[in-house]
């Protein structure tokens, strides 16, 4: 199965790679990313978490970005970082209530190809961890379209459905929501919709998912989000 999707995986970056030469994007896939059947504790992590004025990727804008690196257990904070984008549009008013990130707050951000380019060398190589991966995923996804023309692949886990696989119960309507899920394997309460701080909390409960299993080697193909 891991070797399946290993082979999918690699025809759709390699079609993704041909499409972006000559763009920002062609260092990021000349890196390459880790072997799918290698251990998972010794491979470098991206956590990371996209703030994001709506839900639809293809006309929502991402507002910022925040990332922590994490590999054996560790969260390295060094690592970390955090990128404010401008939207071309005024922001929604339901978005703003959320995020608490203003029109006035967002103009001092960068355009979106140019946090792009800041962004991707942060994310080469390495899985990235997120929260409901499919936000970040499809929002990296239609922006690197819109800017150079060529689509983002990366190998995703998804902390949601790590927890549904591998820690599966009956839950209340908004169970799997990030704070949900880190009050349930003991961690602590942060203040949501803040692009660093939730990517550091992503990264924490994808280590308490983690440690809950045990010691047993764990592959990285049996963590990406399918």
């Amino acid at each position: 199965m891991i070797f399946g999707r290993r082979g999918r995986f690699e025809r759709q970056r390699a079609r993704a790679a041909a499409a972006a030469k000559g763009t920002p994007l062609e260092s990021f896939y000349a890196v390459g990313v880790p072997d799918f059947a290698a251990d998972a504790d010794a491979v470098d992590m991206i956590a990371i978490d996209l703030e994001t004025d709506g839900l639809d990727a293809e006309k929502d804008a991402i507002l910022e970005a925040g990332w922590v690196g994490l590999t054996s257990g560790t969260i390295r904070a060094a690592t970390a970082g955090r990128l404010r984008l401008r939207p071309e549009q005024r922001l929604s008013a339901q978005s703003v209530v959320i995020h608490h990130i203003t029109d006035d707050a967002a103009a001092d951000g960068l355009a979106e190809a140019e946090a792009l380019e800041a962004l991707l060398p942060a994310l080469a190589g390495v899985p990235l961890v997120a929260h409901f991966a499919e936000i970040e995923r499809g929002f990296l996804d239609a922006a690197c379209r819109r800017c150079f023309g060529a689509p983002f692949v990366a190998p995703f886990i998804c902390t949601m459905q790590l927890e549904q696989r591998w820690y599966p119960a009956t839950r209340a309507a908004d169970g799997l929501r990030l704070g949900k899920l880190r009050a349930r394997h003991g961690l602590p309460a942060y203040r949501a919709h803040d692009g660093l701080t939730d990517a550091l909390a992503c990264a924490e409960l994808f280590l308490a998912q983690r440690a809950k299993r045990g010691d047993a080697p764990i592959r990285l193909g049996d963590l990406l989000a399918r």
